[in-house]
């Protein structure tokens, strides 16, 4: 096993219970998402997590069985340089004697993210930029890379559009519009051919809404 590997695996047997945790099911038709905080996590050998009461547990009350191909999610922001970490596991084991547990395979490969404020990861989220005002369509397109200060929109090229211009950025995280203020601070044209237009954009908000915006989309855009 590499050293970064290492890295990575001794990050997540020490992370924090009580840590959030997002839940992917896969199935045949849709993926069915479900939020839980973690048990904790026995090195080399399984993670315990939470299971659920609310509705979206029991709606998914059919899928959560031994053997059930999961993603995992989890969100560290308890300490200075806060990370995302993200694996493909298996249901291992439902338990309930000492409480309403759900025991997952530990990872065999593991993806980790660091949340450092300036570094930018590479997405792909559908996005729109709309005007400030009207709070019409300005363009259509998708996030190409992205930080908890700011990122790059490519999309469809807006007539007059200016440097330093806000615009209200709008994406769809779990089937839910969310939407915060960017200023455009630089353009040039994507690709050789077509009329599309990269913006490199920053995000006008304090640093708990910035990061309130940004991590589910990090977070949705880890091993999707």
């Amino acid at each position: 096993m590499s050293s970064k590997a290492d890295e990575k695996y001794s990050y997540l047997n020490k992370i924090a219970c009580e840590t959030e945790v997002h839940l992917q099911i896969i199935t045949p038709t849709q993926p069915v998402r479900l939020k839980t905080r973690l048990i904790g996590v026995d090195a080399n050998m399984s993670v315990i997590v939470a299971m659920g009461s609310d509705g979206e547990w029991i709606s998914a009350k059919q899928y959560i069985r031994e053997g059930q191909k999961v993603i995992v999610r989890l969100i560290s922001t308890d300490q200075p340089d806060a990370n995302l970490i993200a694996f493909q596991t298996h249901i291992q084991k439902l338990m309930s004697i000492a409480g309403r547990w759900l025991v997952l395979d530990y990872p065999k490969a593991v993806q980790q993210l660091s949340l450092r404020q300036h570094l930018r990861v590479p997405v792909y989220i559908e996005a729109k930029l709309l005007h400030p005002e009207t709070k019409k369509i300005s363009s259509s397109g998708f996030l190409s890379d992205l930080s908890l200060h700011g990122g790059a929109f490519i999309g469809e090229s807006i007539k007059q559009a200016s440097l330093d211009k806000k615009y209200i950025l709008q994406v769809l995280v779990e089937g839910e519009k969310k939407s915060i203020v960017i200023t455009i601070k630089n353009r040039k044209r994507a690709g050789e051919k077509g009329s599309s237009v990269q913006y490199g954009l920053i995000i006008e908000a304090d640093e708990k809404l910035s990061k309130q915006f940004v991590e589910p989309l990090l977070v949705s855009s880890l091993l999707n």
